[in-house]
């Protein structure tokens, strides 16, 4: 009962956000600098424009002669999650992050640096309890062109090595499976050595990326794009808990590898990854967006570890109501689990409100996943400022 009201509870709230009157929106550090509102970079939060790719590809600078307001280069982003898994018969509420996020560019240079630190860090753990990874490290990396027109670059830090799409602009809760799902690595002495020494597409962890832009075109995030990311074992944190506690290994996984050709909204690609104790991944990818109403992505993966060899696929679609909503549907499949594919269905809703000086936002997220094995209903209620 408790479940079921959470659930229209949450519906109603993103049919109020989706019924609001037009205000201007606004992303807190950036929309606070350049004194611009958050459609400007997002066609809906945080899924970027072309003029947010071309944003983050100019080391966050809009180009040109606009006005730089001084204001403090930091973001805050608080949630509380509600959970219900249907198959496990459980219903928990919690506040699951406490986030700060800082960006931009270094002096006048063309270096940027990227960093989000989670001084709180919860989630719902296979056992039903709650795993507390407060201190780590989202993202920390420093990204500087060795080339003076910037066709070469290189990345150096804590980060995800997949850079075709970047799950962590995502607006659905769960991040798509081709890109989540590990190959496991080899076994240590602790159990959560053993998960860091794990590989996936979107994980990150601390290493270093060369990347190449074969073409520039009127866009820097247009083109062709190649990239090399030599991924280690470990994680950079400012430890609360022993769960995120700091660990680095210098032995790498292995290399990645990455080519896809951009064009605006419209990317296609693909990576291998290549390890140690025989560990091999392989997958094509294509993003489409249609006219910044619909977008598409399709994701098949090869996987391979010792004793372990399976397929798995991505497939979805999202439709923008609104620069406020936004509804989607994705289809996620892994043969090597013996499970029936999970049918995704979400929705993300954003509202902006607070005076121009000090923009805020809320967001809503709700994500439904249909499958047997593991059918389950989450929500997201983000303050962000």
């Amino acid at each position: 009962m408790l479940a079921s009201k959470g659930f229209w509870r949450g519906t109603l709230l993103l049919c109020i956000l989706g019924a609001s009157p037009a205000v201007s929106e606004a992303t807190p550090q950036f929309a606070r600098t350049y004194r611009v509102d958050c459609s400007y970079c997002h066609s809906a939060p945080p899924r970027l424009n072309e003029r947010g790719l071309r944003f983050v590809a100019a080391a966050y600078r809009l180009g040109g002669d606009e006005e730089r307001a001084p204001t403090i280069p930091l973001a805050i982003w608080n949630t509380v999650d509600l959970e219900w898994r249907h198959s496990a018969d459980l219903v928990k509420g919690f506040p699951s992050r406490v986030e700060l996020i800082s960006a931009g560019p270094i002096g006048r240079s063309r270096v940027a640096y990227f960093a989000e630190w989670r001084a709180l860090s919860q989630s719902i753990g296979g056992d039903g309890r709650l795993l507390n990874r407060s201190g780590r490290f989202e993202d920390l990396f420093v990204r500087a062109p060795v080339t003076l027109g910037g066709a070469l670059s290189v990345t150096a830090g804590q980060f995800r090595t997949l850079t075709q799409v970047d799950v962590s602009l995502r607006l659905s809760l769960s991040e798509p499976l081709v890109f989540s799902s590990n190959v496991p690595g080899r076994r240590a002495a602790d159990a959560r050595l053993t998960s860091l020494r794990a590989f996936s597409a979107s994980g990150r962890q601390p290493a270093v990326r060369v990347e190449y832009q074969a073409t520039r075109a009127q866009s820097a995030a247009d083109g062709w794009f190649a990239a090399a990311t030599l991924p280690l074992t470990g994680e950079l944190t400012i430890p609360f808990t022993d769960a995120a506690s700091f660990e680095f290994e210098g032995r790498p996984k292995g290399m990645f590898l990455e080519a896809f050709r951009r064009s605006g909204l419209t990317s296609v690609g693909g990576h291998m990854f290549v390890g140690d104790e025989r560990r091999r991944l392989a997958s094509a990818v294509v993003t489409h967006d249609l006219g910044n109403r619909f977008a598409l992505l399709a994701a098949l993966g090869a996987f391979h570890a010792t004793g372990v060899t399976d397929t798995r696929f991505s497939i979805g679609g999202e439709a923008t109501i609104s620069s406020r909503v936004v509804g989607g549907i994705r289809v996620d499949h892994r043969t090597g689990q013996g499970r029936d594919p999970a049918v995704l269905l979400y929705g993300n809703g954003h509202l902006r409100f607070g005076a121009s000086s000090f923009p805020q936002a809320l967001r809503l997220q709700i994500e439904h996943r249909i499958q047997p094995a593991n059918h389950a209903t989450g929500f997201a209620l983000s303050h962000v400022f």
